[in-house]
């Protein structure tokens, strides 16, 4: 699973907007709709911010 398929699918459990999710991260409306559309990759602290995030919001994802 690509980085952005996890961003897509924590935001979809979760039940928001990318401009909503994009406040909770602390990043633009862009950046996450890059990220899930694959044409950035995030930086290494936001990687592991959004990881952090995920975990402590018992997200879980498909395994393949």
């Amino acid at each position: 699973m690509s980085f952005g398929e996890k961003v897509r699918c924590a935001r979809k459990q979760l039940g928001l907007t990318q401009t909503e999710f994009a406040k909770v991260l602390g990043v633009s409306f862009a950046t996450v709709n890059r990220w899930e559309n694959n044409q950035a990759n995030p930086s290494a602290l936001a990687q592991r911010a959004f990881e952090d995030f995920c975990e402590s919001s018992f997200i879980s994802f498909p395994t393949e």
